[in-house]
C-alpha cells in the first residue's frame, strides 16, 4: 500500500483532489509550463494543477494549458484513426 503522506485540497471548481505533502513540480509537455503538481481526484485519476499566485487558489491545468486539447483522448482516437 501506498504510505506516502497527502493532502487534501480543494480547486477553485470546488473539486477535492489529494497531493503529496512532499513533491517535485512537474513539467508540461504541451505548453512548457514548469510549476505543475500531479494530483489524484477522488476517481483515483492523475490531473496537473499549480497554484495560481494572482488568485490564490489551486486550479487544474487542463483549464488554462493552450494545449490541453492535444492531451484529451479524442484527439488521440482521431490520431490513430488517420493511420
Amino acid at each position: 500500500m501506498n504510505n506516502i503522506p497527502m493532502k487534501l485540497i480543494t480547486l477553485d471548481t470546488g473539486a477535492e483532489v489529494t497531493i503529496p505533502i512532499r513533491f517535485e513540480y512537474a513539467k508540461c509537455n504541451g505548453c512548457s509550463a514548469d510549476d505543475l503538481i500531479w494530483a489524484t481526484t477522488k476517481n483515483g485519476k492523475s490531473m496537473p494543477i499549480r497554484y495560481d499566485t494572482i488568485k490564490g487558489v489551486w486550479i487544474s491545468h487542463f483549464s488554462d494549458c493552450p494545449k490541453a486539447n492535444g492531451f484529451r483522448k479524442s484527439a488521440w482516437l482521431l490520431l490513430i484513426n488517420k493511420w
